[in-house]
């Protein structure tokens, strides 16, 4: 979604950038990073189907700042939306590009998504999957 929206790649990242766990810190991994300064933003994926109630709990327990989903129930984004968490319903029409709203609440610097943004699926998912 990154590369849809043209996201430099010095503001996403699949590994966290260097940073030492202090004693007694949990370090879940998540599915990728935002960054932007000093700030680093969770994100988590969870592709599960209908909207399942405990799919919140793995952004709760990784204490991610973003939750993309196959589909979510009003009560899940409700929830996330309670604990300040942005979301993406990814079933939902167009509900990928509820992406940009995340891009701009943490200013990540982006474009616009091309009218034509389906032409270029084919090269990103290539070089996503490289």
């Amino acid at each position: 979604m990154c590369r849809l929206y043209n996201v430099p790649s010095e503001f996403y990242s699949v590994k966290p950038k260097a940073k030492k766990i202090k004693k007694g810190d949990v370090n879940r991994e998540v599915d990728f990073y935002l960054h932007k300064g000093d700030k680093t933003y969770k994100c988590e994926v969870k592709l599960m189907g209908k909207g399942n109630p405990e799919s919140a709990d793995a952004v709760i327990a990784r204490d991610s700042s973003v939750f993309i989903a196959d589909k979510l129930s009003d009560q899940n984004k409700s929830q996330l939306d309670s604990l300040n968490v942005e979301w993406v319903e990814l079933r939902s029409d167009t509900g990928f590009k509820r992406f940009k709203k995340v891009l701009e609440t943490f200013n990540i610097p982006h474009q616009n998504l091309d009218e034509s943004f389906e032409k270029n699926l084919d090269k990103i998912l290539i070089t996503v999957f490289q």
